[in-house]
């Protein structure tokens, strides 16, 4: 193991790994629900833009909804990054720390937003 394949290995590298055969029988039911999951993500996104443009088309949209929102559509974006770590396209400890740096962002958001909600709720 030289520096060069070490350095690679320690910040990061990109393989290819068929999905469909990758976790044999299950591969193709790992697969569904990734995109189910980035499907659903997006949807519930698109129906809270929906919902707050509806309702609050005259005046400013609250806080809450603008944070969940995009709380949302940084999870549906997580989904869709967790596709190449779960079928180890890509590797290394460099990408493993900008993952899980988005994944606390984003539900960071997402918890965010969801306290604003229940602060404008409860007044």
């Amino acid at each position: 193991m030289g520096i060069t394949s070490g350095f690679l290995e320690l910040f990061g590298g990109v393989q290819w790994t068929n999905p469909i055969t990758a976790f044999g029988d299950l591969s193709g039911v790992v697969l569904e629900s990734s995109i189910i999951a980035i499907l659903c993500f997006f949807a519930a996104g698109a129906f809270i833009y929906l919902y707050y443009k509806k309702f609050y088309s005259v005046g400013e949209i609250p806080r809450g909804w603008k944070f969940f929102f995009i709380g949302l559509m940084l999870s549906a974006l997580y989904q869709l990054m967790k596709i190449p770590f779960t079928y180890n396209w890509i590797y290394g400890d460099f990408f493993i720390l900008l993952f899980l740096i988005f994944q606390m962002f984003a539900v960071g958001v997402l918890v965010y937003g969801l306290y604003l909600l229940k602060k404008e709720v409860a007044i």
